[in-house]
């Protein structure tokens, strides 16, 4: 009996799925050409659905019952059409809507976008509408996003690992320092929204150990002209005025976006420009069983910076566009760090020698980035082909005098005096071709395509002994020059599927690498060729319209800095240097994550990260002679799982609230003897609030704000950090004019500190970054208002340029 009864229920099941309908389609004009965002209403017994078309006039209506329904269609300009549908089984149907004859008035409809839209594959950072991150720059920007931490050489989601950073869908090959002046470059008016991307499909590349962030940057949609320009003004806050004998920590910025749009052409630009004096700093302080060094760095800059992104997209004929754009800047910081070293006697407790070390840089940076890219949507089904052909250029000089003195207590003058003069390059060209195809099949949406890249890093530093101002020797032992080229081929298919309440996605990316590393100053040759499978999975079901249960599985691959992977060395004093490894080799991860969503408000998840042959810079200190060296070895396995919480609360309609916990759990692994294992919980919480004093919205004050509790860093443990960001906000002149004034890190508490264990060796790494500031930013909005010409069709693909 107990067999009959599970055979019938299995079947009761298959049979309520299988009841589920699904009714799509497509709403053209009379040219047929798709109508963006037009209304749709399904009726059916008193029961009512409303949808839009997407941005190429498709819609589609899900788990629907058999039976006779009436379909309504609606667009601003056009006759209203009524359709009758009867359902017996999944069915598509185009719709013609016919021009009204009426001549219209202009209208124009506002519709407010929330900041933060999350789900379960991606959450959602609407940068134009927040009011913290108006009018700072883009790696700001990227930092106001819930759980993601910006720290002096790399971006990270809370308790997940590192994340990957591309623009407009393209992966910018910089990292650390270098990365994090390339975001700072941008202006947050130049972006429309940042994307974090959590568990990306085989389609995007494998880069990125907890996911994506995609920068997208803002293009207008409206007809005719249309732009806005946006004037920023910031102060640093400091505990001294004066700090080496410097003052006025300030910074000037300007921005402007201007757009052009018809039928067929769309035209975009946005320049920015970027003028400050700003501090940079780390303290790093060892503890040797004889001797305590406490080693501070403290950097003067100032930095002048030009941007700009131009593009141009034209519409060959309904299913065709065409487009090229660019991206490019050039920056400039000049600047010293003052290091001071004071060595404490740890039996006296007094003082054997101080270590005072002066350098001047002057880093200049140009970068280019040119896309071609042709999209082809071959009919109204969904088959499409986009081509993307993408040139980058990082070029990047420096040049820094550099003395160190060493000073003994009782003794007049320096006892020891190190003085160097260097030069170096650093020009990274990458060629990409990528082809990506859409092709619906009876199995589902299947997505398939390929991508060639080419990079080559030349790099050089050049160090001379400085015996006077104009003598120099070539100093053999420290300079190097060195030349390394990764190229890698990639295949790749997704195949995407929704039956009835379930949703399906699967894919898998191979990617071919071939690496080789050339020191011409040893002539050392190290090459490396391997071949990685990544695959994707993500399975949701859902059960009903407030409940949603989705699985995820993804493998990453997260590979070396250029400037980890060369073996130069850049001195911090007469003691201390960094120094690459040629030998490093990528780290590989392996995500899995349980989640449900509640009404869209709510979204718990279970995780668990996997890091195989992980890798990180490690300072070695050497008491018998007195050297510290800090270099990136493969060393780490780590199993990291724990909880996450989303809630979005909507109590008030003038309050916008999202928030964020974080419970986790780390163990991490080492292969070195240098290195203990070691374990430890973290815990981060984020709360985002935006209060509205009006109804029309024009009077806004926003407060977020986050807590980080001590957690396992690689092979360390990290104290706690926190910050809160408070902004207010007003529009005047119809909501085209902005004052916004910020203040960031008021309580300047963000700087993050980890303490390790090397040999036996106490290590703590503190970085004082300075980011507590106050801006004001006034921001006025130009051009032609959306009225009864209708917008083209291809905004969807127009958003993926550059």
């Amino acid at each position: 009996m107990k067999p009959i009864l599970t055979v019938a229920l299995l079947l009761l099941v298959n049979s309520s799925l299988w009841a589920q309908l699904k009714l799509t389609g497509t709403v053209n004009d009379h040219q047929k050409l798709p109508l963006p965002y037009a209304g749709l209403t399904l009726s059916n017994l008193g029961s009512k659905q409303t949808t839009t078309t997407d941005s190429i006039g498709y819609f589609s209506f899900r788990n629907l019952k058999p039976g006779k329904y009436q379909l309504s269609s609606t667009y601003t300009g056009f006759q209203t059409i009524v359709t009758d549908v009867v359902l017996s089984a999944d069915t598509s149907i185009k719709i013609v809507l016919q021009s009204s004859n009426n001549q219209l008035s202009e209208v124009i409809v506002t519709a407010g976008k929330p900041t933060l839209v999350n789900n379960t594959e991606k959450l959602t950072y609407n940068v134009s509408n927040s009011i913290t991150a108006t009018g700072t720059d883009g790696l700001t920007a990227v930092s106001q996003i819930p759980g993601v931490k910006v720290s002096s050489n790399e971006i990270t989601s809370a308790g997940k690992g590192q994340l990957r950073v591309m623009v407009n869908g393209q992966t910018i090959q910089l990292a650390g320092l270098d990365l994090m002046r390339y975001l700072k470059s941008m202006s947050a008016n130049q972006i429309s929204k940042i994307e974090l991307i959590k568990n990306p499909s085989a389609n995007f590349d494998a880069d990125g150990n907890a996911g994506l962030i995609n920068i997208v940057t803002k293009q207008s949609k409206k007809q005719g002209y249309s732009g806005n320009v946006q004037f920023n003004g910031k102060r640093w806050i400091h505990d001294q005025n004066t700090i080496y004998g410097t003052s006025n920590f300030y910074a000037l910025n300007g921005s402007a976006n201007l757009n052009y749009n018809t039928e067929k052409l769309s035209v975009y630009s946005s320049l920015n420009l970027d003028k400050d004096h700003h501090l940079e700093g780390f303290q790093t302080d060892l503890y040797y069983p004889k001797q305590t060094w406490l080693q501070t760095d403290t950097g003067d800059y100032t930095y002048h910076n030009i941007n700009l992104i131009a593009g141009a997209d034209y519409k060959l004929s309904p299913k065709t566009t065409i487009g090229l754009s660019y991206l490019g800047g050039r920056g400039v910081y000049d600047g010293s760090d003052h290091v001071n070293n004071p060595i404490y006697n740890n039996s006296t407790g007094k003082t054997d020698s101080t270590l005072k070390t002066y350098a001047t840089y002057h880093p200049v940076a140009l970068s280019n980035s040119i896309n071609m890219h042709t999209i082809i949507n071959f009919d109204t089904t969904g088959k499409k082909l986009a081509l993307n052909a993408d040139y980058y250029n990082y070029y990047r000089t420096d040049k820094s005098d550099f003395e160190s003195n060493s000073y003994i207590p009782g003794r007049p003058g320096a006892v020891n005096n190190t003085r160097y003069y260097d030069t170096n390059k650093q020009n990274i060209n990458i060629y990409t071709f990528k082809a990506d195809a859409e092709l619906p099949t009876r199995y589902g949406t299947l997505a398939f395509g390929g991508k060639l890249s080419f990079i080559d890093n030349y790099s050089n530093a050049f160090y001379y002994n400085k015996i006077n101002e104009k003598d120099l020797v070539y100093n053999t032992n420290l300079s190097n020059e060195f030349d390394y080229t990764e190229n890698t081929q990639s295949l790749y298919a997704n195949l995407a599927r929704e039956k009835g309440k379930w949703k399906y996605q699967t894919g898998l990316r191979t990617e071919f690498t071939q690496t080789k590393g050339y020191s011409y100053t040893v002539d050392q040759t190290t090459k490396n060729s391997y071949v990685k499978l990544f695959p994707s999975l993500l399975i949701a079901y859902q059960a009903d319209p407030e409940n949603n249960i989705s699985f995820t599985l993804g493998r990453r691959i997260n590979r070396p800095s250029f400037w980890s992977l060369n073996p130069f060395k850049s001195l911090f004093t007469a003691y201390s240097y960094g120094q690459g490894n040629p030998y490093l080799q990528p780290e590989y991860n392996n995500n899995f994550e349980l989640s449900h969503t509640y009404k869209s408000n709510l979204t718990s998840a279970l995780f668990l990260n996997i890091t195989d042959n992980g890798f990180n810079n490690v300072t070695i200190a050497r008491p018998d002679t007195n050297l510290v060296y800090t270099t990136p070895i493969n060393f780490l396995k780590t199993y990291r799982y724990g909880i996450s919480e989303s809630y979005a609360l909507k109590l008030f309609p003038w309050l916008e609230n999202s928030n964020q916990a974080t419970f986790y759990h780390t163990n991490a692994y080492s292969s070195s003897s240098s290195f203990n294992d070691i374990k430890g919980y973290g815990l981060y919480l984020a709360s985002n609030n935006t209060i509205y004093f009006n109804r029309d919205k024009t009077f806004a004050m926003a407060a977020n704000f986050w807590y980080q509790f001590p957690e396992i860093d690689h092979i360390g443990r990290s104290g706690t950090t926190y910050k809160l960001d408070l902004g207010l906000t007003a529009l005047a002149l119809k909501k085209n004019l902005n004052i916004t004034l910020n203040v960031n890190d008021v309580l300047r508490s963000s700087a993050t500190s980890v303490t390790t264990y090397v040999n036996g060796i106490k290590q703590k790494f503190t970085n004082f970054q300075i980011n507590r500031y106050a801006q004001l930013s006034v921001s006025y909005r130009f051009g032609s208002k959306p009225a009864k010409t209708r917008e083209t069709g291809n905004e969807d693909e127009r958003g993926r340029n550059h």
